[in-house]
């Protein structure tokens, strides 16, 4: 892998995406999302008048990842991430894990590292041009269960197990 940027600024080419302990690879998107309600709490005086005294913090809904990838003929991106025989979405039966992975160019700087756990696919399709450029972009959507920093121990563990 090429070295990172000398740059205060994240960029991407710090990122590395792995499922079962493989790099994914022509990632061209990837947005992770998680949402949640806060509802705001009202109280009947005059001195507050319409105005929330409070928040309060709901459950955490919305975990989903976009991405796009370009496909190959070598590999496309069901097969990367696991799940080869992924022509409808019904045929997944397993749910799978993603590392996602920063590097830092200071070398005093720990990588970041989170798992998602408990992935599945909800969405998967392709993009098929016949100008510009005519890469095949797949587009997917994952959801998932936690998201959970990881530190060199228990991803080194769970890289040999094939896990993430």
């Amino acid at each position: 892998m090429p070295p990172v940027p000398q740059t205060t600024v994240r960029t991407s080419h710090a990122l590395t995406i792995k499922a079962n302990g493989i790099t994914v690879g022509l990632i061209n998107g990837w947005n992770p999302t998680q949402s949640r309600t806060v509802t705001p709490i009202f109280e009947v005086d005059i001195d507050t008048s319409g105005a929330p005294v409070e928040y309060m913090p709901g459950n955490v809904t919305g975990l989903t990842i976009t991405v796009q990838r370009y496909d190959t003929y070598i590999s496309r991106m069901e097969q990367a991430f696991g799940t080869p025989d992924l022509f409808m979405l019904s045929r997944q039966s397993q749910p799978f894990s993603v590392l996602e992975a920063w590097s830092n160019p200071d070398p005093t700087q720990q990588k970041e590292r989170f798992m998602y756990a408990g992935c599945w696919f909800t969405s998967l399709g392709r993009t098929l041009r016949s100008d510009g450029d005519r890469l095949v972009n797949v587009n997917a959507t994952l959801v998932y269960t936690s998201k959970l920093p990881m530190s060199g121990f228990a991803v080194d563990a769970l890289s040999a197990l094939g896990t993430i």
